[in-house]
């Protein structure tokens, strides 16, 4: 998967689509996405806060944090090793 180093959950939405997930949890989004080889697995972070820019939180920009290294059989798998790895 070719993860975005700098996004926002919109675009993290048009790539992930129905199949995916993003999940804003406090100041980290998970985002789980996939793609012909799985799912595969994100953890971003903001780098604004919607009083920056004054945009609401879906348009705050993200920066990379961490990416799974193999893909996932299914999108619950993918979630929950963003859960494990918040903090990386």
């Amino acid at each position: 998967m070719n993860w975005k180093i700098t996004t926002t959950m919109e675009q993290l939405c048009e790539i992930c689509g129905e199949q995916g997930a993003v999940l804003k949890y406090g100041e980290k989004v998970l985002a789980a996405a996939l793609n012909y080889s799985g799912f595969h697995a994100a953890v971003y972070e903001f780098i604004e806060t919607e009083e920056d820019p004054g945009l609401g939180y879906v348009e705050c920009r993200l920066n990379l944090r961490t990416t799974a290294a193999m893909p996932f059989d299914d999108n619950g798998d993918a979630v929950r090793w963003c859960f494990e790895h918040l903090d990386d």
